[in-house]
């Protein structure tokens, strides 16, 4: 059985969670910026802010997880993991990468018609730094497999899906906050290719109520992307 949140002064501890938890993933966004790499004296993202980053948002998941269990008075995930034979995990992971190749590859190919096609400065940036540091791109890919599914999809999307009683704007909103995220790379791409990415998760999560196979997906996406993008230059 889920747990619920029933009371109004648990509906408050959890709209705090909700705003603060967006707040410090903001926070943690500009990490990246001009005008913080320029405060610690750098002209672009280096493997040190890069792991820093990281870490930072690990202890962001543990102060959430606190918080849960501290003020909200229960699991950060509120939504009880169902369990799945392995041969549906396999299943489950390749029909996730299936559309999300396919749709991806679409997205990509009506955002090139439109002629507004960009590149990512602060993504190559980054792919410097992978190209030089294969540690820190499998742990960044892990950071984001584990982090962000647990807090977008295992901790708001249950929430906003309560309060707002419609489970399809729940998923829209959390994939649309999902997304906004990945403002700092500084294209529309960059801001649509993880919404699509969110709604396919987010649906996922709420038909099947397994944050795990989310997790390596993400983890395996990621990874895959990154290094993709380390030994093609792109």
């Amino acid at each position: 059985m889920s747990i619920t949140i029933s009371r109004k002064s648990e509906n408050y501890f959890t709209l705090v969670g909700i705003f603060s938890i967006l707040f410090l993933l903001f926070l943690l966004s500009l990490l990246g910026t001009s005008p913080l790499l320029n405060l610690f004296g750098l002209s672009k993202i280096n493997a040190t802010l890069l792991f820093i980053s990281r870490i930072l948002y690990w202890l962001s998941l543990v102060l959430l997880w606190l918080y849960s269990i501290k003020f909200e008075k229960q699991n950060m995930l509120i939504w009880d993991e169902q369990k799945y034979k392995l041969s549906t995990f396999l299943i489950s992971i390749i029909v996730i990468f299936a559309v999300l190749i396919i749709g991806l590859i679409l997205i990509s190919l009506v955002y090139r018609l439109t002629g507004i096609s960009k590149t990512s400065i602060k993504l190559l940036e980054m792919v410097a730094v992978f190209r030089a540091n294969k540690l820190l791109l499998v742990f960044t890919a892990l950071t984001a497999g584990v982090v962000e599914e647990l807090i977008f999809r295992g901790y708001l999307q249950p929430r906003l899906e309560i309060i707002l009683k419609k489970p399809a704007l729940a998923i829209v909103i959390s994939s649309i906050l999902f997304a906004l995220l990945h403002y700092r790379y500084g294209t529309v791409i960059n801001i649509i290719g993880p919404f699509f990415i969110g709604l396919i998760f987010s649906y996922y999560y709420w038909k099947y109520r397994n944050i795990t196979i989310l997790i390596i997906c993400h983890f395996l996406w990621d990874l895959m992307s990154l290094f993709l993008l380390v030994n093609t230059g792109h």
